[in-house]
């Protein structure tokens, strides 16, 4: 793919189906994202690459093990 490319933090507001579509709703801290970037980039087709890390918690419980 050529084009512009635009790498921020970021979080899944909401997300929701309809047919073949899905829409997502981002949420990022304008300090994490260049908002001129994101304007220049954002008419015609854009392909987005999701990444994400999640931490699990251990209860007090299964720590005492």
């Amino acid at each position: 793919m050529q084009g512009k490319v635009i790498i921020f933090k970021g979080n899944i507001k909401s997300f929701k189906t309809s047919g073949g579509e899905v829409t997502l709703q981002l949420v990022a801290d304008t300090n994490d994202v260049s908002l001129d970037r994101l304007n220049e980039i954002s008419e015609g087709m854009v392909m987005v690459n999701l990444e994400a890390s999640q931490t699990e918690l251990l209860t007090q419980e299964s720590e005492k093990k």
